[in-house]
């Protein structure tokens, strides 16, 4: 008896699908990614820092009057205009700085190639470090895909002279990350999708 193969294009939908359903049943894509418990000790101090919600600056409302601080609008259009959506930063309570929260899309993210992830958290993250705040790349979901993070206390803190932001107050600078302890960390639970061809 003579059996029939499947045409060359159903193979390949079938090989898709077959993926897809892989890729929804990966065991690093739970929910364990949205708890801290496994994350290094840098990023989830970084989540847990204590911050100003009331004072939250977001990507949509840039300042008409003054200098906005912090500001990853240049760093966002350079860089990451296709992944991320939007980013909000909230002063920390007890020290100058605080957290970024910048918010992926989960698609863009996943046909990112790692070199291109970790080079995307580098640039912001830097953007971010030059006015003292961490960056948490997230989700809507709380799902956390990477972070840059530094430790701001182990240097004295200097202000840029004759500088004010918008509200008024004066702004704090910080020297290269090469002077800190500044990481990258790009979460590993997050697989590659494939095409990657779609990202310039």
């Amino acid at each position: 008896m003579r059996t029939l193969s499947p045409p060359k294009s159903c193979s390949r939908w079938l090989s898709a699908v077959g993926a897809i359903a892989l890729l929804g049943l990966h065991p690093l894509r739970t929910a364990a990614n949205t708890s801290t418990e496994n994350l290094p000790p840098a990023v989830a101090g970084a989540i847990a820092l204590p911050v100003n919600e009331k004072q939250v600056v977001v990507s949509e409302q840039p300042s008409a009057v003054g200098l906005t601080v912090p500001s990853l609008w240049w760093a966002v259009q350079q860089f990451g205009d296709e992944v991320i959506q939007r980013w909000q930063a909230f002063p920390a309570i007890t020290a100058p700085g605080g957290r970024i929260e910048a918010f992926v899309s989960p698609s863009a993210w996943g046909r990112l190639p790692y070199l291109r992830r970790f080079a995307l958290i580098n640039q912001l993250g830097n953007a971010s470090r030059s006015f003292g705040y961490q960056l948490i790349l997230r989700d809507r979901r709380q799902v956390i895909y990477g972070a840059y993070t530094c430790q701001f206390d182990a240097l004295p803190l200097e202000y840029l002279p004759e500088v004010t932001d918008a509200a008024g107050n004066p702004i704090p600078f910080f020297p290269p990350s090469t002077e800190l302890d500044c990481q990258v960390w790009v979460n590993p639970n997050i697989p590659v999708m494939f095409p990657t061809q779609g990202l310039r």
